[in-house]
């Protein structure tokens, strides 16, 4: 420890491969250092991260200390911690998971610390990171307010913020365990994480039988991915959110919806543009995926669930890319295609739900890869669990029994496709209480034109499907 109460780990010569390269006993020692080297965290796939933090009694707290250089230097060609954002952003996972709350934070660069310090507050409230459900967007904030007052600084400075910390557990002389704790991967729990097993409220929420809930996360425990399929109306989104509620807390939750022109890069990491004083500039920015993947690796005794909407209208081959091969392999680390050099795992506490609607797209049209990497659950009308659904919601609800026979009816009638029964949602809706022909003629009357477009008139659709028709169906 120095004078300031500051805490590091000798750093060898300050690159990731020499550091990887020392034993996990050398690389885990804090000791006194000189003032160029710094702690430096090592991730969940073994790499050390080629950015200092430090960790300093601040009063009757703590302070997170991160530097990133500018200029050039002999030790990092570019000029810059290469990695200083990733690290940052995992250490503020990091500290979320011990329900850190930054105090303040203020940039503490040589150049600017003749300024008053109101004049260098990059953060002026106090924040619960356990409240924050985009971490990256919370760096990136912090760095805009960086940049806007150190854009000034000399080509050779180093550019340094000080985060003002609260962590329960942890006092102002605990600065050599907080740098130790934040430096390494978070143990994951022996055994991995427990989903919890279903319980008769979930079912009592969804209509469902606990038999086949328990059965449905039975199987996300041990394939980590399922997609939920089946025709319209059948709840599939509505039950991949509640099963996620049941599951984890609301913060480790994310949902996002595939569309034809979703990429890789939308989903995982690619480059965005941005206007830096005028001129054009690219930054890497983490998608969906990886902004979950980084707080689940900081926090591995909670699961964290991703559900991806409509799975199957995007090219997935090129949204998945080579994360297919962790979906199947999850305790192994692969290469990123934009992030050379560094090595990626998917944490075994993510787990992915998607939904597909097979009258947009058949089950036999998916993927192979896709197919043998998710287990797949059909939610049908006519089959259990859905199939007995409207009835017992209509019997809790007391709306009487005449959707359910309506329902019926209507799938007699559309016949042998399987595809395109109509599922109860439907008439479940609040738009529904108003009167059932509201329902029929502006939503499943449209979805059934589509559907018999090249077989049948608007005029044969709705003598065939229309409520009236339906009703009087013997």
């Amino acid at each position: 420890m120095d004078d300031h109460g500051r805490w590091r780990r000798t750093a060898g010569d300050g690159t990731a491969s020499h550091l990887q390269a020392k034993s996990t006993r050398a690389r885990n020692l804090i000791m006194p250092a000189s003032d160029d080297q710094g702690v430096q965290a090592t991730d969940d796939t073994g790499e050390v991260l080629d950015a200092d933090f430090e960790v300093e009694s601040d009063g009757d707290g703590l302070a997170l200390v991160m530097k990133s250089a500018s200029g050039r230097s002999t030790g990092r060609p570019n000029g810059r911690n290469p990695q200083y954002n990733r690290a940052l952003e995992l250490l503020l996972s990091r500290l979320r998971h011990r329900d850190a709350v930054l105090v303040s934070g203020i940039v503490d660069s040589s150049s600017v610390q003749n300024l008053p310090e109101a004049d260098r507050t990059i953060l002026d409230e106090s924040v619960s990171l356990a409240d924050l459900t985009d971490i990256e967007q919370f760096r990136k904030k912090l760095s805009g307010a960086q940049h806007r007052i150190t854009n000034s600084a000399g080509r050779n400075s180093t550019k340094q913020i000080r985060l003002r910390l609260r962590v329960p557990g942890y006092t102002a002389s605990d600065a050599n365990r907080l740098a130790t704790d934040l430096s390494q991967p978070v143990t994951q729990p022996a055994g991995g994480v427990e989903l919890p097993p279903a319980t008769l409220d979930l079912a009592d929420r969804l209509y469902f039988e606990q038999p086949w809930l328990e059965k449905l996360i039975t199987l996300l425990q041990h394939r980590k991915q399922v997609v939920m399929y089946g025709p319209p109306g059948t709840g599939k989104t509505y039950v991949a959110r509640e099963l996620a509620r049941h599951i984890t807390d609301p913060g480790a939750i994310r949902l996002v919806q595939f569309h034809p022109s979703y990429t890789y890069e939308d989903f995982f990491e690619g480059f965005r543009p941005r206007l830096d004083g005028g001129t054009a500039a690219f930054d890497l920015v983490h998608g969906p995926l990886r902004r979950l993947a980084t707080d689940a690796e900081a926090d591995k005794g909670r699961p964290y669930v991703l559900i991806i909407d409509e799975i199957n209208r995007a090219n997935l081959p090129k949204v998945f890319g080579e994360l297919y091969f962790l979906l199947e392999y999850r305790d192994e680390a692969i290469d990123l295609q934009y992030s050379p050099g560094a090595r990626f795992k998917l944490p075994p506490n993510v787990f992915i739900i998607g939904t597909m609607n097979t009258a947009d797209r058949s089950i036999a049209l998916v993927d192979a890869a896709m197919r043998r990497r998710f287990a797949f659950v059909e939610l049908h009308p006519d089959h259990p669990p859905v199939s007995g659904v409207l009835s017992r919601w209509a019997k809790t609800n007391g709306k009487g029994s005449e959707r359910a026979s309506l329902l019926d009816k209507l799938n007699q009638a559309i016949g042998a496709d399987h595809e395109f029964k109509i599922g109860p949602a439907y008439l479940m809706k609040p738009d529904a209480d108003h009167g059932l022909d509201l329902v029929w003629e502006h939503s499943i009357l449209p979805l059934l034109e589509e559907h018999f477009y090249e077989s049948k008139s608007r005029r044969q659709v709705h003598d065939t499907f229309s409520l009236n028709a339906i009703r009087n169906r013997q």
